[in-house]
């Protein structure tokens, strides 16, 4: 019995066999492109052109002079208590006086 299941096994080998190299094909790799060298780019830049620069006139500004404060006694403002001070930052009384800092009096 194991000599007919040797001869049937080697029998489909055989079979398979056949049948594996008539119904395959072989496929080869294409053959590998063949490329020239480029051929070689010659780049032409502009002839360089004198660059000329423009700059603006000057503004001139007046200058404007400083604000002069009023001279000691002359009233320059009101703080918002109604007290009135002179330009170097003096309280004035009712009639254009320096009051001392040190006086409670108004």
């Amino acid at each position: 019995m194991s000599a007919r299941i040797l001869a049937s096994a080697g029998l489909g080998l055989a079979v398979s066999a056949c049948g594996y190299t008539n119904t395959t094909e072989v496929v080869r790799a294409p053959p590998a492109a063949v490329y020239a060298a480029p051929a070689p780019v010659t780049y032409v830049a502009p002839a360089p052109v004198a660059t000329t620069y423009v700059t603006p006139a000057p503004v001139v500004v007046a200058a404007v002079p400083p604000a002069t404060t009023p001279p000691a006694g002359v009233q320059a403002f009101r703080d918002e208590y109604g007290f009135r001070y002179d330009g170097q930052g003096n309280r004035l009384d009712r009639y254009g006086n320096i009051i001392s800092p040190h006086s409670t009096r108004p």
